[in-house]
């Protein structure tokens, strides 16, 4: 059950929405709300950096990997990144390096992506082609969207059928590496029935021996109209399997450096990893009145993986996890004294059913020498009001109250696995309740036509993750006592917008409490001590002439330990500086040509938060080039990434004994074909 800090929130929010504080609702008709993909509403009036993303901007752009395309943006980069398959990464949102896929929110039509437990988002599932946007909100989303919102929030919205013409579209890429991938996509659109359906298959071989990357995905979306209201069901799946090149290797003092004498193999060529994941969501939009929307929804998402892991002395992972989420919300248009109110209050229900069984050497083993069972229950209720102290100031706040319970038992068993010796253990069972809330308040005003301004501050919290819960190390006999993350973030910006420029400029700081790492040092998932991230966003666009187009970023991060014996030092993983020049070009005979130069200097390695490894992950740059060209029907695309064939990792893990570092290369300069063909 919930304190009475909760009562209060739905006293609160009660009041709101029921209370009569307009003045004139018959009179008061404010733009209709889409809320079936997006909680963001009224992005104009909204305190924050965020940006969007439109099809047209994806379409422009030279990268071939939704995670890469994210990467364009001020303030993102990718972390964990061992490979360049579209699924490898995280995407991560100021500054959180290691941990930047538990404090990044992915969502895909509003709803989570990221688990309970350490997995990355696979991105390879999304195919750009059925993108209509992308909304990111730096260091903001925490009060709508829940925990994990640390960085902020990434939401990617896929066509809407009931938006999309009647249409049909077959696609097809080839590349290096033996990169292939087909893509069907169609849309019937009527006044009884509206579906969009999405097939794709993608295969590649890899940079790497043991590097391969296999896929089929799809998703259906139907909507039925119904009078003013809407019902809608989404079915999705994918299937992947990957190979697992594991690391190469550099030992100055033993003469080693893989890096250079055999970048592209491998030392674990049996190992691989698979992953099966069905999902579906329903749900119903009521038009109330003209004014008010009423949101019923609720989805399942069931994710099987599989992983044999040689390396690590022969081991074979199966691990399941079962999700149910219901999300009803209200949004609300009123006057305030005459000034235009929109609310919007919901909750958030999620149970997560999570088994890990873990068998030594092989699969198929007769039972698993060890069994992780968690039962994972969040509940959160949270409301938001935006209101227009003028037609040019725009206050926002909002507060979210979450509950989250955790049950868990671990047991171990050398006998199932025919083990010489018999030997078992079970933990004490682990049940625990952490209950935090977040909260926003900012002010964006428009000073003029050109030019605008916001300030804000903001809570936002992370719970530990089921990975991060439990101890490999210690054969059952205890759990983590993981205390929740807090961050208070405090940032002002500003922005121009005239004669083809749009400019954007930010300022923040956000300080951390208990931030759940593993340390290196202690073996351990565990709160670090008080850490602080601040920095400087700065994008720009420009249409120079009527045929070229620039663009361009910088972001300034420190990310760093402000008490305890790594006071001072610098988080690992999280470059200082970033950078990105692009231009979009109309070239003739109607060509598109696209050129991003992107630099990110250089990092601690992961395990290095002592900062004293005699070396940090190199800084690099790269060039990405594209052109395109469309004949009635037919698009056709070349793509060359990585033009200057830089060799260079952005991912590696030093020793804490001697100058030997681990690092996973990414590919040299690739090459890729599309052609797409639409079907009237």
């Amino acid at each position: 059950m919930f304190s009475h800090r909760t009562s209060l929130l739905n006293l609160l929010i009660a009041q709101a929405v029921f209370h009569p504080v307009y003045a004139d609702t018959a009179q008061t008709e404010l733009d209709q709300l889409v809320v079936t993909a997006s909680r963001l509403d009224d992005v104009d009036r909204q305190p924050a950096s965020i940006s969007i993303i439109s099809e047209a901007d994806i379409k422009a752009s030279p990268s071939q990997t939704l995670a890469a395309l994210l990467a364009e943006q001020a303030g993102i980069n990718l972390s964990g990144q061992l490979n360049e398959h579209p699924n490898s990464g995280s995407v991560d949102i100021r500054g959180f390096g290691e941990t930047a896929g538990q404090n990044t929110l992915i969502l895909l039509d509003g709803r989570r992506l990221n688990d309970v437990d350490l997995s990355n988002v696979n991105y390879a599932a999304i195919p750009t082609s059925n993108i209509e946007r992308i909304e990111i909100s730096r260091g903001s989303g925490a009060v709508l969207y829940g925990g994990g919102a640390s960085g902020g929030v990434i939401n990617i919205i896929t066509k809407n059928p009931t938006k999309t013409d009647q249409t049909a579209v077959i696609s097809g890429k080839y590349g290096s590496d033996n990169l292939r991938e087909l893509n069907a996509f169609g849309s019937i659109n009527s006044e009884q029935l509206a579906i969009n359906a999405n097939i794709n298959r993608m295969r590649s071989d890899g940079y790497r021996d043991n590097n391969h990357f296999e896929q089929d995905s799809g998703q259906i979306d139907f909507r039925l109209p119904v009078k003013e209201d809407e019902i809608y069901l989404k079915l999705g799946a994918f299937d992947n399997e990957t190979g697992l090149p594991g690391v190469r290797s550099v030992n100055p003092d033993a003469g080693i450096n893989q890096l250079k004498t055999d970048r592209r193999g491998t030392d674990t060529p049996d190992d691989w990893a698979k992953e099966r994941t069905e999902y579906l969501t329903l749900g119903y939009t009521h038009q109330i009145n003209t004014n008010d929307r009423l949101v019923i929804d609720g989805g399942y998402r069931d994710r099987q993986q599989k992983a044999q892991l040689n390396s690590f002395g022969g081991s074979y992972l199966d691990t399941t996890l079962q999700t149910f989420s219901l999300t009803p919300r209200l949004v609300l248009n009123r006057t305030a004294s005459g000034m235009p109110l929109r609310l919007i209050s919901g909750i958030d229900w999620y149970d997560y059913d999570y088994d890990s069984d873990r068998s030594d050497f092989r699969e198929n083993v007769n039972q698993p020498f060890r069994q992780l069972d968690v039962e994972q229950n969040s509940l959160a209720f949270y409301g938001q009001a935006i209101l227009s102290l003028t037609d040019k100031t725009t206050l926002t706040g909002g507060l979210r109250t979450q509950q989250v319970r955790t049950r868990a038992r671990d047991t171990f068993d050398v006998t199932a696995n025919g083990g010489a010796a018999s030997f078992s253990n079970e933990a004490a069972p682990f049940n625990d309740e952490d209950r935090e809330n977040s909260w926003e308040l900012g002010v964006k005003h428009n000073i003029n036509e050109q030019w605008s301004g916001f300030i804000r501050a903001d809570r936002s919290v992370r719970f530990g993750t089921v990975d991060e819960l439990f101890q490999f190390g210690n054969m059952g006999q205890e759990f983590s006592d993981i205390k929740p993350q807090t961050a208070h973030g405090y940032e002002i910006g500003v922005g121009y917008q005239a004669m083809g420029l749009n400019a954007d400029l930010t300022f923040f700081q956000q300080e951390l409490e208990n931030e759940i790492r593993y340390n290196p040092i202690t073996f351990q998932n565990e709160n670090l001590d008080d850490t602080r991230r601040r920095g400087i966003e700065f994008s720009m666009a420009a249409n120079l002439t009527n045929n070229l187009k620039l663009i361009s970023n910088y972001t300034y991060l420190d990310a760093e330990f402000r008490d305890g014996p790594f006071d001072g030092n610098t988080n690992p993983l999280v470059p200082e500086h970033s950078y990105l020049l692009g231009f979009r070009a109309s070239l003739p005979a109607d060509i598109m040509a696209s050129l991003n130069w992107q630099h990110v200097s250089a990092t601690y390695f992961a395990n290095d938060l002592t900062n004293d490894f005699n070396q940090k992950i190199p800084s690099y740059q790269r060039v990405d080039l594209s052109f395109n060209k469309s004949f009635n029907n037919l698009d056709f695309t070349l793509a060359v990434n990585n033009l200057f064939d830089e060799k260079y990792f952005s991912y590696g893990v030093n020793s804490t004994f001697g100058n030997n570092y681990n690092a996973y290369p990414l590919p040299e300069r690739t090459v890729t074909i599309s052609a797409a063909y639409q079907f009237d």
